[in-house]
């Protein structure tokens, strides 16, 4: 008796603490009472958040996108969406004083596109685009990925090869603490004293029937790809971690619905020995009844028994409901447009589809600038410095750092309604709001090519005898402006143009 007493003073001790710490919080997030108690959360730092689930989060992300048609969906919107049916293009902005050096520009150009367009991988398969394809993806799936570059790589006649290595290789498990001027290894990366990379130490082979052993790639041959989500994260998380639980209970939902849906489109049932049957127990026969759940097929009921229909009611009247609210969040965790997603374009209006997309390209061009950063800067440096000591790329100078201006060129999008988007490009260049660059920039133009493809047009029409100047112009123009031929002829058109121009 006396110690169920003090068992109870002891709980309503602790209930009481935690009731008086909930209410002395500033922050009702940090509460401790009766109604977050179920909510555990610990500080860690984000090695040790990542080192335990790193394996388990990328083995899953992996079977989803296998298996998981949302999941997959997405896979290739990003790599559409950042890459691109044409890949990132390279614009060489070299510059001889005030001018800019075109001789240079174009010999970079020509000798990167050659490069680019044949295989680079070292075992010959893919050009840059693809491999690029592939890494972007790996590293939303995986959660990184580790491309080492070969120098002097033979078979290559611009001296640079890349090697993508398995995330499965660079071992999470293998840790060592700093000890004098030993380096730190964290998971599988050594660090110096102050966090950076100096090298990975990686397996030989995936799989534990061989004989593996770690080899050292120092930080000058390979380019870890990551995007950290807190400071000081050596390795990355897979982008798909917020999503996997949803998605895979989605997918099971589905599947379950859709079995349960094939059951109830099949005649079934059970059978059912009436009261006043004298007939043995069909259990205990050695060839007991059944029946199959074939479409159009109909078995003969025993002696004795009458046959209940069994007939489950799927899909549920909330089914499509229930999925398009999973869909949503998905598509929330994906930062992806749910109709994009799910490819459901029921319901959607114009302007609705417009304010979405334009807020998921600017989603779209984070990922491409990141991804320029973080891949497309460093390949250039070193595909630059091969290329002049090899000398399949012919410069003034061997110095790199003189031809280091160059602008990577992603992918645009074209415009969601062309004709009011081109007329109001037309106005703003007018009017001095914007520039020709900007709006082919958004649509992953070239001005030099446009130009240069223009000029071309121009002298073919001539050789042809075709006058094709100011007819796109006079395409453009605003129909209200036609009314005035009947009003007051060129002259209104005059004051009306005039007007815009001033104002």
């Amino acid at each position: 008796m006396k110690r169920q007493l003090q068992t109870r003073v002891r709980r309503a001790f602790q209930l009481a603490w935690r009731e008086l710490r909930g209410q002395r919080g500033v922050f009702d997030g940090a509460g401790v009472h009766r109604l977050l108690l179920d909510w555990i959360a610990q500080t860690r730092s984000a090695d040790e958040e990542v080192r335990g689930d790193i394996r388990m989060l990328r083995a899953r992300a992996r079977e989803l996108g296998r298996n998981n048609s949302y999941v997959k969906r997405y896979f290739r919107l990003l790599v559409t969406n950042v890459i691109g049916p044409m890949g990132i293009k390279l614009q060489a902005q070299v510059w001889a004083g005030d001018q800019p050096d075109t001789k240079a520009n174009a010999a970079i150009e020509a000798a990167w596109n050659a490069w680019a367009s044949s295989p680079v991988t070292v075992d010959g398969r893919l050009t840059l685009r693809r491999f690029e394809k592939l890494i972007i993806k790996t590293v939303a799936c995986d959660g990184e990925t580790f491309v080492r570059l070969w120098r002097g790589f033979e078979g290559n006649a611009h001296g640079l090869a890349l090697q993508a290595i398995d995330a499965d290789l660079i071992d999470e498990t293998f840790n060592r603490p700093r000890r004098g001027m030993q380096n730190e290894i964290r998971m599988g990366v050594e660090i110096d004293a102050i966090g950076r990379p100096v090298g990975y130490w990686v397996w030989n082979a995936v799989g534990t029937d061989l004989v593996r052993e770690r080899y050292f790639v120092p930080a000058g041959e390979m380019l870890h790809l990551y995007d950290p989500e807190r400071v000081n994260q050596t390795r990355g998380v897979t982008w798909v971690h917020s999503v996997m639980v949803p998605a895979h209970m989605l997918n099971a939902y589905e599947e379950s619905e859709a079995v349960a849906a094939r059951i109830g489109a099949s005649k079934m049932g059970l059978f059912e020995k009436r009261a006043d049957s004298l007939a043995g127990d069909l259990a205990a026969s050695s060839r007991p009844a059944t029946m199959e759940a074939n479409p159009g097929t109909f078995e003969i009921v025993p002696d004795g028994y009458e046959f209940k229909a069994w007939e489950p009611d799927h899909p549920t009247a909330q089914f499509p409901a229930f999925i398009k609210q999973m869909l949503r969040k998905i598509a929330s965790g994906f930062s992806v447009f749910y109709n994009v997603l799910a490819n459901d374009a029921e319901g959607v209006s114009y302007s609705t589809m417009r304010s979405f997309a334009l807020v998921e390209r600017d989603d779209w061009r984070s990922i491409q600038q990141d991804f320029i950063d973080m891949w497309r800067r460093p390949l250039y440096s070193a595909w630059l410095g091969m290329a002049l000591l090899t000398g399949s790329l012919t410069l003034p100078s061997r110095d790199p750092s003189r031809y280091l201006a160059v602008r990577h060129r992603p992918r645009g999008w074209q415009w969601i309604d062309p004709e009011k988007e081109a007329r109001a490009a037309v106005v703003s260049i007018q009017n001095g709001l914007g520039t020709r660059t900007g709006f082919l920039a958004e649509k992953g133009e070239d001005i030099e090519d446009v130009f240069a493809e223009l000029a071309r047009e121009k002298a073919l029409a001539e050789e042809y005898g075709i006058n094709v100047s100011g007819e796109v112009l006079a395409s453009l123009k605003d129909p209200a402006e036609g009314s005035d031929e009947t009003a007051g002829g060129d002259e209104a058109s005059d004051k009306s143009g005039s007007a815009i121009a001033t104002q």
